[in-house]
C-alpha cells in the first residue's frame, strides 16, 4: 500500500483549502485514479500507481491504456469504452493490464466521462481502478473445485447426491436416478425418507442426529431403497457432512453403491456352498463306507497269501512264488491307501482337538513307528529346536510321520538320504519345514501333490500329502511344497495364538 500523507493540524496555522484537502485524499487513495483523453491516452495518475503497477505516474501520463493492456481483455475494454463515450457513466470493466515487471495484474475499473458544457463534447474520462488479482484467483479456484465437484459426480459410477440438512437432495447424479428409477427433477422435491425403506428409516436417522450433533463424521449403512414401482433395492450408504467456516452444518454427501445383484449372487453362492457341502458329506460317508467294506477282505486276502507263503512256499515253483509276492505287496498297499481313506473321512467329520503339545516329544513319537525304516535306509536326521503349539497331537502325529515316510519314498539311490526338521516363529504363526536331499519333484506338479491319488508315487498310497494338507488346514494353517537344491523342503504353518480363537 502507499504510505499516506502525514497531516499535521497546528491550531495557529489556517486549515487547509478543499484544492488541498482533495489532492490529500486522492494522493492516498488505495485506487488507482486516472484522468483520461477520449482517446484513452492518461492524462494524470494518482500515486497508487507505484503499488499497483511498479510504474511512477509521470512514466504513464502521454501513454494509452492500451498499450499495457492484455490482448485477449482488449475487445472487452474498447467495448467500456465506447459506452463511456456513448453516457456519462462507466460500468465495471474487469480485465489484465502489464505491470513495470511484464506481470499481468486483474484490473477492476469504473468511471465517467465530462463533457463541455458549451458544445456538449467529451473534453475527459476519469476512472477509478482496483487490483482485483485475489479475487480472480479465488474465483478460478472456486470454478475448478465446483468443476472438479461436479465432474465427480456426473461421471462417478456410483449413486451420489448432495443433501441438505432437512433431508432434501440439492443434486443428484444420472446413477442415482438409474439405482431409484426416479428422474432427477423427483428426486430434487423429495427427501431421502420417501425414498428409504420404511424398516431402515429409523436406523439411517439415528446416524444423521450424530453427523448433525458432531459426534461422528461419517458412516456406512446397508440399508434399502424403494422404487416407485415397490422394487426394494439393496444398497450400500456412506455419508459425510459439510461445515461452514463457522462449523455449522450445510449440507451431506451421500455416496450409494447397488448391493442387489451382490446380495443375489451371495445368496446364490450361500446356498451353491451348503449343497456342496451337504454333497461332500454324502461322498465322505461314501467313501467311509466303502474303506470299512474293503478292510475286511482285503484282510482275509493278505491272510491267505501270507499263509500260502509261509506254509507252501516249497511246494510252489519260481512263478508261483514270485505271483503271490506281487499279490501281498498289492494287498498291503490297497491296505494303506484304504487307511488313507479313511484318516481322510475322520479328519472331515471330527473337529480337531485343541490341547498344548511339545511338538519335540511329538516327533519323536512318529518317529518310533517309522524307525525300522529309517534304520534300514541308514537315514540321518537332524532336529532343530521345535517349539509347543495347540493343536491335536495325534493329528499333528500323522503329519510328521507321513512328512517323513514321504521322505523315505522319494530318497536318492545314490546318495545318503538326510532329512532336516525345524521351525521359526513369526508374527501370529510358527512355520515348520522337513527338508531332504532325495529326489525332488517336478515344480509343475506341486498342487497335484496335495491331491488325493489312487496311485501314490515312487510306491506310496497317494494319501500322504493329501491327508497332511487335510490336517493342517483343519488347524487353520497353510501347507506346501517348495524345490530344495538338492531334494525338496516341505513347509506348513500352525497359527500362535491358539486353534480355538479361529475355530469353525
Amino acid at each position: 500500500m502507499t504510505e499516506g500523507h502525514a497531516l499535521d493540524v497546528d491550531p495557529d496555522r489556517p486549515l487547509l483549502g478543499e484544492h488541498d484537502r482533495l489532492r490529500l485524499l486522492v494522493d492516498n487513495s488505495t485506487d488507482m485514479l486516472a484522468r483520461h483523453a477520449p482517446d484513452g491516452s492518461y492524462r494524470y495518475v494518482s500515486l497508487a500507481c507505484r503499488e499497483l503497477l511498479g510504474y511512477e505516474p509521470e512514466e504513464l501520463v502521454g501513454r494509452s491504456a492500451y498499450e499495457l493492456i492484455h490482448p485477449d481483455d482488449i475487445a472487452a475494454v474498447k467495448a467500456a469504452h465506447t459506452v463511456v463515450l456513448d453516457g456519462p457513466r462507466l460500468r465495471a470493466v474487469v480485465y489484465r493490464i502489464r505491470d513495470r515487471h511484464g506481470r499481468d495484474v486483474w484490473f477492476e475499473t469504473t468511471g465517467h466521462s465530462l463533457r463541455d458544457p458549451a458544445t456538449g463534447e467529451i473534453v475527459e474520462i476519469q476512472t477509478s481502478s482496483r487490483d482485483v488479482t485475489w479475487r480472480k484467483r479465488v474465483e478460478a479456484e472456486l470454478r475448478e473445485s465446483e468443476k472438479r465437484f461436479r465432474l465427480a459426480m456426473v461421471d462417478a459410477p456410483i449413486g451420489m447426491a448432495l443433501v441438505d440438512v432437512d433431508g432434501r437432495a440439492v443434486e443428484v447424479n444420472e446413477r442415482l436416478c438409474e439405482l431409484l428409477d426416479r428422474p432427477r427433477e423427483q428426486l430434487l422435491t423429495c427427501s431421502f425418507r420417501d425414498v428409504t425403506h420404511p424398516d431402515d428409516l429409523e436406523a439411517d436417522l439415528a446416524y444423521v442426529e450424530q453427523l448433525l450433533a458432531g459426534e461422528i463424521t461419517h458412516y456406512e449403512l446397508e440399508k434399502r431403497y424403494l422404487r416407485p414401482c415397490g422394487e426394494v433395492v439393496s444398497a450400500l450408504l456412506s455419508a459425510s457432512i459439510l461445515r461452514d467456516d463457522g462449523g455449522e452444518p450445510r449440507y451431506f454427501i451421500a455416496q450409494v453403491v447397488d448391493m442387489t445383484e451382490r446380495k443375489r449372487t451371495l445368496l446364490a453362492l450361500e446356498e451353491t456352498g451348503r449343497e456342496l457341502e451337504r454333497s461332500n458329506a454324502a461322498l465322505r460317508r461314501y467313501a467311509s463306507v466303502v474303506a470299512h467294506d474293503l478292510r475286511s477282505p482285503l484282510a482275509t486276502i493278505g491272510g491267505f497269501v501270507e499263509f500260502l507263503l509261509r506254509q507252501h512256499s516249497n511246494q510252489l515253483d519260481q512263478q508261483g512264488t514270485q505271483i503271490l509276492q506281487v499279490t501281498d505287496r498289492i494287498v498291503r498297499q490297497m491296505a494303506q491307501t484304504v487307511e488313507g481313506l479313511l484318516d481322510l473321512a475322520r479328519i472331515d467329520v471330527d473337529e480337531p482337538r485343541d490341547e498344548l503339545v511339545d511338538v519335540g516329544d511329538l516327533l519323536e513319537d512318529a518317529i518310533a513307528a517309522i524307525r525300522a525304516e529309517l534304520d534300514a535306509s541308514g537315514a540321518e536326521l537332524r532336529i532343530g529346536a521345535l517349539p509347543r503349539v495347540r493343536a491335536d497331537p495325534a493329528l499333528l502325529r500323522v503329519v510328521f510321520q507321513n512328512l517323513l515316510s514321504n521322505a523315505l519314498q522319494h530318497r536318492h539311490p545314490d546318495r545318503r538320504l538326510e532329512v532336516v526338521v525345524a521351525a521359526e516363529h513369526a508374527p501370529g504363526f510358527w512355520r515348520f519345514t522337513v527338508t531332504d536331499n532325495g529326489r525332488g519333484f517336478d515344480p509343475a506338479l506341486r498342487e497335484a501333490m496335495f491331491e488325493p491319488q489312487l496311485r501314490g508315487r515312487g510306491g506310496g498310497t497317494g494319501m500322504g500329502l493329501a491327508t497332511c494338507r487335510k490336517i493342517i488346514e483343519r488347524h487353520r494353517g497353510t501347507i506346501e511344497a517348495r524345490s530344495a537344491d538338492p531334494g525338496a523342503r516341505i513347509e506348513f504353518t500352525l497359527p500362535d495364538p491358539p486353534i480355538r480363537q479361529g475355530r469353525r
